[in-house]
């Protein structure tokens, strides 16, 4: 009986293959595992597309990279002040005259051992709602599997593997318990009442809904926007700060870039999805990964299987895609003749050749 036992032990010890040391990052020397990025700006949507040369009155978005092209029409502005600015020098006009800037995009290393890493920031109250988004890099989706009801969409997997997730949450500085740029606190407060029991009370002013459940305080998981609606009613120049916790970073590299934004409305007014924080996946000199803004791009557009096959190197495993899923993905012309991948890619520009 002993014998066996051993037999079984010894056989379960040479049957481990793997210590999934794989799934953990590689500390960066690079980047902190911890930030404090100021005072951000509530900044109004409108401002932020004076950035792009957007219609005023759209869906803004803010990219990390601004044109600096002078000369071309777009730049040209019934504003007198603004009136052939670049969006870049639109921008640094904005940021001396406001004294803080109106988005901000950077990257986080991995913490210390038994840390939290994260970064904070913080905005003074408008006296109405505000609308925090951040976005983690890249792009995330579940693959879809079902044999009889294949979504094209989502039939490509995902590449999981440059993907980060943060948490966002916000409240009064005053209930902060953090150490801005040394340690990531939280909002809550304790109190010992008449029985002498511990009773914990949220201050958080940042509230998240599943879309599932209907659950308070849900996340919104790897590579996907988080946002929040804050009210700031009666707080009007009072100081807020906010926090984006690590809760994952890219396997790959071991660096999490990310964009925020604070914005001057209500978060059912505004665009909340990936194609408002765009561009967020950076390398090491602060510069969009080659093509992924065009993944960003091809999710917004809802054309990520024919992205995917046009470009399969930015996806998942294409072993594990169908045989036929790329032989009519990309469409058809005005006269129903199926598009190739060249075609589809001289249309929609979503293709990574070359970079």
């Amino acid at each position: 009986m002993i014998a066996l036992v051993s037999v079984i032990f010894f056989g379960g010890l040479s049957g481990c293959d793997r210590n999934a040391k794989g799934l953990v990052p590689v500390a960066s020397d690079q980047f902190p595992g911890v930030l404090e990025l100021g005072e951000l700006e509530a900044v109004d949507p409108d401002t932020l597309n004076t950035f792009i040369a957007k219609q005023q009155g759209t869906l803004a978005y803010i990219v990390p990279n601004l044109e600096d092209s002078a000369g071309d029409p777009k730049w040209d502005s019934t504003d007198p002040e603004l009136d052939g600015l670049t969006g870049q020098e639109r921008y640094d006009k904005h940021v001396e005259e406001t004294g803080t800037l109106p988005y901000y995009f950077g990257q986080l290393g991995q913490p210390e051992d038994g840390g939290r890493g994260g970064a904070t920031f913080t905005f003074m109250g408008t006296g109405d709602d505000v609308c925090i988004v951040v976005d983690p890099e890249t792009v995330f989706w579940s693959q879809s599997v079902a044999p009889g009801s294949r979504n094209d969409q989502y039939a490509y997997p995902d590449y999981y593997n440059d993907d980060g997730d943060l948490d966002l949450f916000a409240g009064m500085s005053s209930y902060y318990t953090g150490s801005p740029g040394v340690e990531i606190g939280d909002f809550t407060g304790y109190y010992t009442d008449t029985q002498g029991q511990v009773v914990e009370i949220e201050y958080g002013a940042c509230f998240q809904t599943g879309s599932q459940t209907g659950m308070d305080n849900a996340h919104a998981g790897r590579g996907t926007t988080e946002y929040c609606n804050v009210s700031t009613d009666q707080k009007e120049g009072v100081e807020f700060t906010v926090v984006l916790d690590s809760f994952s970073l890219p396997v790959d590299d071991g660096v999490l870039s990310f964009g925020v934004a604070v914005v001057k409305e209500r978060c059912a007014r505004i665009d909340k999805s990936e194609c408002f924080v765009r561009g967020e996946s950076l390398n090491s000199a602060g510069q969009t990964k080659s093509c992924t803004d065009k993944l960003e791009l091809a999710q917004c557009n809802a054309t990520l299987g024919a992205f995917c096959c046009a470009n399969p190197e930015m996806c998942g495993d294409e072993d594990s895609v169908d045989a036929d899923l790329c032989e009519d993905i990309y469409g058809q012309d005005d006269n129903g003749i199926v598009l190739g991948r060249d075609a589809w890619c001289s249309e929609t520009e979503l293709c990574c050749d070359g970079e």
